[in-house]
């Protein structure tokens, strides 16, 4: 379960917004989105798209560019690409994980319709990356896509609220940060199956 985020030293700018522990509580909301919505089948492209998301960032402000950065490393990365590969991530997964890299930090106005067969990947992305706005004092309801995720709200506020600066960084970050999010849920954050290291 160590592997299910990326270690701090993976980030290309070390950051506080948009490192780890961030991208830990995003990963919390998208298996909590995984289960209320009962998408499972997006299991390992959502669990890269939110892991390979905010790798590439080379600072903390509004960036357009950091989504296709992230699809160029994870393709240079060996390394990545084994992870991802061992994580049930296929060759046929590769465009719509890409589709919704590139996508999570662009306008609104970029994204697929619903009709198209990434819609719910870039939707359940964008949203529980959404949901972590929180941290920024921003979250706006209206830019949410999916209803399951108007149902988290509060659990997105008090998962930062009781998180954030408490859990340390580094190899048990996630393990600490599932159990804080089950105390919160009421019952334990589900990790997908097929996700689960050896």
């Amino acid at each position: 379960m160590i592997d299910l985020l990326p270690s701090p030293t993976q980030f290309s700018h070390p950051s506080r917004l948009h490192g780890q522990s961030h991208v830990g509580r995003v990963m919390v909301h998208a298996f909590r989105l995984l289960e209320a919505t009962g998408l499972i089948e997006e299991s390992s492209r959502l669990w890269a798209s939110v892991y390979l998301h905010d790798l590439a960032r080379t600072h903390d402000g509004p960036c357009h560019e950091h989504g296709a950065d992230a699809v160029t490393l994870w393709h240079e990365s060996t390394e990545l690409t084994n992870l991802l590969v061992s994580r049930r991530v296929e060759q046929d997964d590769e465009e719509g994980i890409e589709r919704a890299l590139t996508l999570h930090c662009l306008p609104n106005d970029r994204e697929p319709s619903p009709d198209d067969p990434d819609f719910l990947l870039v939707a359940l992305l964008k949203d529980a990356d959404g949901l972590d706005r929180v941290r920024l004092g921003d979250l706006d309801p209206i830019y949410l896509r999916l209803p399951e995720t108007l149902e988290m709200l509060d659990f997105a506020d008090e998962l930062f609220r009781k998180t954030d600066g408490r859990i340390p960084e580094g190899d048990r970050h996630f393990p600490f940060l599932l159990h804080a999010a089950g105390r919160i849920a009421g019952k334990p954050v589900v990790v997908p199956e097929g996700l689960v290291g050896d």
